[in-house]
C-alpha cells in the first residue's frame, strides 16, 4: 500500500503544478503607433472581433478606461467537418483579457485566465494582434510616423487641377489624348 502511494505522489505533485499555472499571457509591442490609437484599435477589436472560422454567438465586452484594460468573454461556436469522419459542431467560451501597458512603446498584454492548451493561446493571442493590426492600419499612417528626428510631415507634391475619375476630353480626328 505504501509503495503505491509513494509512486502516486510524484504523480499527483506534476498535475498540481501544472493546474497552478493555468493561465497564459503574450504581449506585442505597437512601436509604430502612438499609444492613443492602439487603444482604440484594441477596443475595436474586442467590440466587433472577426474569425475566419468561428461564429461569435455572445460577446460582452467591458471596457476600463482610466487602467486601459478589457475583459471580454465570448461564445464562439463552429462546424467541423473532415475528410474521413462525421461531422460535428465545436462550441467554446472564452475568457480573455488585453491590457495596454502605460509604458512607451504601446505594448498589448492579453491574457487569460482559463486552462487552456497554450498552442490554442498562442492562436487566440496571434489573432487578436493581427485584428488589433488591422484596424490600426484602417485607420491609416500616422502623420509624423513615432520616431522621425525631423517630425515633419511629407512634403506636398504637385496636384492634379482635375477631379478623380475626370474623363478627358475627347482628341479631334488623328491627335493625341492630352496625358
Amino acid at each position: 500500500m505504501r509503495d503505491s502511494v509513494a509512486r502516486c505522489l510524484p504523480a499527483a505533485a506534476l498535475v498540481a503544478a501544472a493546474l497552478a499555472g493555468c493561465s497564459h499571457e503574450a504581449s506585442h509591442v505597437y512601436d509604430d503607433r502612438p499609444s492613443g490609437d492602439v487603444w482604440q484599435a484594441m477596443k475595436q477589436a474586442a467590440n466587433q472581433p472577426r474569425y475566419a472560422d468561428w461564429i461569435v454567438i455572445g460577446n460582452d465586452v467591458l471596457v476600463d478606461e482610466s487602467g486601459r484594460r478589457i475583459v471580454m468573454s465570448r461564445d464562439l461556436k463552429r462546424d467541423v467537418v473532415t475528410p474521413g469522419l462525421a461531422p460535428h459542431r465545436e462550441e467554446e467560451k472564452w475568457r480573455l483579457t488585453a491590457t495596454l501597458e502605460s509604458a512607451e512603446p504601446p505594448t498589448v498584454r492579453f491574457s487569460s485566465p482559463d486552462w487552456a492548451v497554450p498552442a490554442h493561446f498562442w492562436a487566440l493571442a496571434d489573432q487578436y494582434f493581427a485584428q488589433v493590426r488591422l484596424r490600426l492600419a484602417e485607420m491609416g499612417p500616422v502623420t509624423p510616423p513615432p520616431g522621425d528626428p525631423i517630425g515633419g510631415a511629407a512634403a506636398t507634391g504637385k496636384r492634379d487641377p482635375r477631379a478623380p475619375g475626370h474623363v478627358p476630353e475627347k482628341p479631334a480626328d488623328g491627335g493625341l489624348a492630352a496625358p
